[in-house]
């Protein structure tokens, strides 16, 4: 099996970024100063950190009492989209030292599921605050999922969602 350097690279920066972002979860809210700059960093940072959760959902919340919603939605939707995005590169540089020619039952079962119904999978998980999302791109990642795809069904989902929070946000500041 040979392996690709590009992808070991990718992999190790992955790691690197994750390790990085977990290191520096507790000073997330340092960034809040920054504005808008600072909602997209903590979103970003908080996202990157695997099955670690940050405090990234009450900046949108936060934010949508201080700055227009869809502003917030915008740039916490983007930071989030490209922080889980590093568990996608994870498991896409990972998969083959995972791969095998004889792989277990309930790989080839949840491979076939993931390309059944892996965009429903995303775009779901993507909406709802939850700490298995990494593991969902994880996966995507590995069972070669199109990080096209990936990226714009998670996009969508985190900004309905982060829509929803930073108009929440606003709503509590008028009353």
């Amino acid at each position: 099996m040979k392996v690709n350097a590009s992808w070991i690279l990718i992999f190790l920066f992955s790691l690197i970024l994750i390790f990085i972002a977990w290191v520096y979860r507790e000073r997330l809210s340092e960034f809040r100063s920054l504005g808008l700059l600072g909602i997209f960093l903590i979103n970003f940072f908080g996202s990157a950190t695997l099955f670690v959760p940050a405090p990234a959902i009450a900046t949108v919340v936060v934010g949508g009492a201080l700055y227009p919603p869809i502003a917030v939605a915008l740039v916490s939707a983007v930071g989030s989209a490209l922080g889980d995005s590093l568990g996608f590169l994870l498991g896409h540089s990972g998969r083959r030292a995972l791969y095998s020619k004889k792989q277990p039952l309930w790989m080839k079962v949840t491979m076939k599921e993931f390309k059944r119904y892996g965009s429903l999978i995303i775009f779901v998980f993507a909406l709802i605050p939850n700490p298995l999302f990494d593991f969902i791109g994880i996966l995507a990642g590995m069972f070669s999922f199109s990080l096209f795809r990936f990226f714009i069904l998670l996009l969508a989902g985190r900004l309905l969602r982060d829509i929803l929070l930073a108009y929440l946000g606003h709503r509590l500041m008028l009353h």
